[in-house]
């Protein structure tokens, strides 16, 4: 069984908002970016980061610290950014194929 965030999103263990030992490596690693980042990239764009783990859905880590920190920014407008294009290929082109 695969261990779970603390951060209430039911993700991996490593969701860059679960501010945890293992989510800090992966971003050390340059593998995720931080929630910080990723905030940024919302207001940026009005895109959503999606879950590493289905990219399908938005990231839950995400929603939960929108809802508590930014409510002004809202998960049901814009696009998910994939976090696989946002590896491979980049942020920007990630940006650009948000679907």
């Amino acid at each position: 069984m695969e261990e779970r965030s603390p951060c209430g999103s039911g993700g991996c263990i490593t969701c860059p908002f679960s501010l945890n030992e293992e989510a800090e490596i992966v971003q050390n690693y340059g593998c995720l970016p931080t929630g910080h980042d990723i905030v940024q990239l919302k207001k940026r764009t009005g895109h959503n980061w999606s879950c590493h783990g289905d990219e399908t859905k938005v990231c839950g880590g995400l929603a939960s610290h929108l809802k508590d920190y930014h409510p002004e920014l809202s998960i049901h407008e814009g696009k998910l950014i994939s976090y696989d294009l946002w590896y491979k290929e980049g942020e920007e082109e990630a940006i650009r194929k948000a679907k």
